[in-house]
């Protein structure tokens, strides 16, 4: 192989390398519907078809574009502005089995966090919207000394509805994609 032709193809796999790895960065960030299989597997899985968007009630699943890479085509979503009641109707229209249909005490999309110093319980106002809220009520989120709200990780669903009714300024409640 002359050297030349060596050099373009290096080059040319440091470009694919820097793509393949710019875009699993991307996949990493995005917060699946219910059900939704491990990453890699969902990605190979996901027949982009776009069935669990249209059929979510609520509106929540959105369809990826280019910019998120591999992910391009595929559902995820924004619970600050949709959260998921967790109707499971998109895990009943995919073919593929990329997303599974599971009892709904058992998804875990994500996992919410609170920051305790934008949380306006903490500044000692009266404020229970995010526990009141929440379908995993008196699990999820717990109240510490019967007022402090505080996310239990091993039942929060990462649904959203705590991130989506926060009254704070910024929102105190954020999802985040479980590692």
């Amino acid at each position: 192989m002359e050297r030349r032709n060596f050099i373009k193809l290096l080059a040319a796999g440091g470009v694919a390398g820097l793509f393949l790895h710019t875009a699993k960065g991307e996949t990493a960030r995005l917060l699946r519907p219910p059900g939704a299989l491990e990453e890699d597997l969902f990605l190979a899985s996901c027949a982009r078809c776009g069935k669990c968007a249209e059929v979510c009630p609520l509106g929540c699943i959105e369809i990826a574009h280019g910019e998120a890479g591999l992910s391009m085509g595929t559902p995820y979503m924004t619970p600050l502005e949709h959260p998921c009641d967790l109707c499971m109707k998109c895990t009943e229209v995919c073919s593929t089995g990329a997303l599974k249909t599971i009892p709904k005490e058992e998804v875990r999309m994500g996992v919410a966090v609170i920051d305790n110093d934008l949380c306006i319980a903490r500044r000692d106002d009266d404020c229970q919207t995010c526990y009141r809220t929440c379908p995993q009520y008196g699990k999820a989120i717990k109240l510490e000394k019967y007022k402090y709200p505080v996310i239990d990780p091993d039942y929060c669903t990462g649904c959203g509805m705590c991130e989506h009714v926060c009254l704070g300024d910024p929102k105190a409640v954020h999802v985040k994609v479980r590692e």
